[in-house]
């Protein structure tokens, strides 16, 4: 498997055209990005997107490709045609925040590469360049998973229309909810629900991850130990295990769970 590099010019596709993207990103819509000439890119290869041209530069979104590349019409030519992938952005930026800039990309000795003078999609980025690049992403950034009311341990203050949740940090961490599925899998740890199984790549790598311990009961000098603290669980049984307070135990849930199968 091999990660390859998109890129975006705001001289060729306008930040209005951006901002739209961003909001359908923000829906968790599957989007299409042109990959250049490459027609190698396989369904499930990770991707980095690079913005380029005048102004700040950087770093603004990573994903997993879900497609293999097609031809549609050109994103700014008219009459003529560009090659596409589609992918399942894990975390898009806002515009002008930039998690791993340009003058990052150039001054770090395990990052420093020209393909970051790249103008064009579809390139692989090298394979001594993404232990690094993955690293140092995921400390700066939180993928974007399905979030709703219920899977959210916590509270909210009500104001109007206006709903600020609290959420629970540790099942977000990106680090702790990787050595969490490093131990536990993929598997809900409740009913055995596998996304990738069911739904093939779209399911991909896809699980929430649940704190054993009510926020209550956590103070200040707590330290997760993703190990011992996290569990996967599926969405289904995650609002379930909240619809009481405190939370039900994993335990008690597979007890209904077999209950009412029968």
């Amino acid at each position: 498997m091999s990660t390859y590099l998109l890129t975006w010019n705001p001289n060729k596709w306008g930040f209005e055209e951006y901002k739209n993207y961003y909001l359908e990103y923000k829906k968790g819509r599957i989007l299409r990005w042109s990959c250049g000439t490459t027609k190698k890119i396989n369904i499930g290869d990770p991707v980095y997107l690079l913005k380029q041209g005048k102004g700040s530069k950087g770093i603004i979104g990573s994903g997993v490709v879900v497609t293999e590349p097609y031809k549609e019409k050109h994103y700014s030519i008219e009459g003529k045609t560009a090659l596409y992938v589609d992918v399942k952005f894990e975390y898009l930026s806002e515009l002008n925040h930039y998690p791993i800039s340009r003058e990052e990309l150039d001054n770090r000795p395990d990052l420093f590469h020209k393909i970051w003078n790249s103008q064009g999609s579809g390139k692989t980025i090298p394979e001594h360049i993404v232990g690094p690049l993955n690293t140092l992403w995921s400390s700066r950034v939180e993928p974007q998973e399905f979030t709703s009311p219920d899977e959210i341990e916590g509270s909210c203050l009500v104001e109007g229309a206006k709903k600020t949740i609290i959420v629970n940090a540790y099942e977000r961490n990106p680090e702790a909810r990787k050595k969490c599925i490093e131990k536990w899998g993929l598997n809900c740890s409740v009913c055995s629900f596998h996304f990738e199984l069911v739904y093939g790549l779209i399911g991909k790598n896809y699980i929430h991850v649940h704190h054993l311990k009510p926020l209550a009961e956590v103070g200040k000098e707590y330290k997760v130990n993703p190990e011992e603290d996290l569990r996967p669980v599926c969405p289904n049984c995650h609002a379930m295990l909240h619809k009481e307070k405190p939370p039900l135990s994993i335990e008690e849930l597979k007890k209904r769970l077999a209950l009412y199968r029968k």
